[in-house]
């Protein structure tokens, strides 16, 4: 593994514990999709189902940022690491937050329009 922000090779790390860190990563985000899918396919309630899927789905964000981006959130991280993926999350909040509060408004819009009549498919009359 490197060193953070200097691209050195660390002494104290070896291949093995490189791939063992990259296989218990595999393990454990093959073992959390698989729970998110069992919970989809069971027959629990669909307020459970949705609770068990995003918290698997959190878990894996935990997993690859620890075993495949080795970021470790302890003292001994850089902090522009950190900041860097704070940029990021913030980044895809506002993606994901403007995506759902414009597709919420255009189907109220769309909605609002069905049911006052302003839009209308009729033939011509006359």
């Amino acid at each position: 593994m490197t060193k953070p922000n200097t691209g050195e090779l660390d002494p104290q790390d070896s291949a093995a514990s490189e791939i063992k860190s990259y296989a218990t990563g595999f393990v454990v985000s093959l073992l959390l999709t698989v729970g998110a899918f069992a919970a989809l396919l069971s027959d629990l309630p669909t307020t459970w189902k949705v609770i068990l899927i995003c918290v698997a789905a959190l878990l894996q964000v935990v997993a690859h940022l620890r075993n495949f981006l080795h970021l470790n959130f302890s003292g001994g991280q850089s902090e522009e690491d950190l900041l860097l993926v704070l940029f990021s999350v913030t980044l895809l909040t506002i993606m994901a937050g403007g995506t759902w509060y414009i597709m919420s408004d255009l189907g109220g819009r769309m909605h609002q329009a069905g049911e006052s009549g302003a839009i209308t498919h009729d033939a011509p009359t006359g």
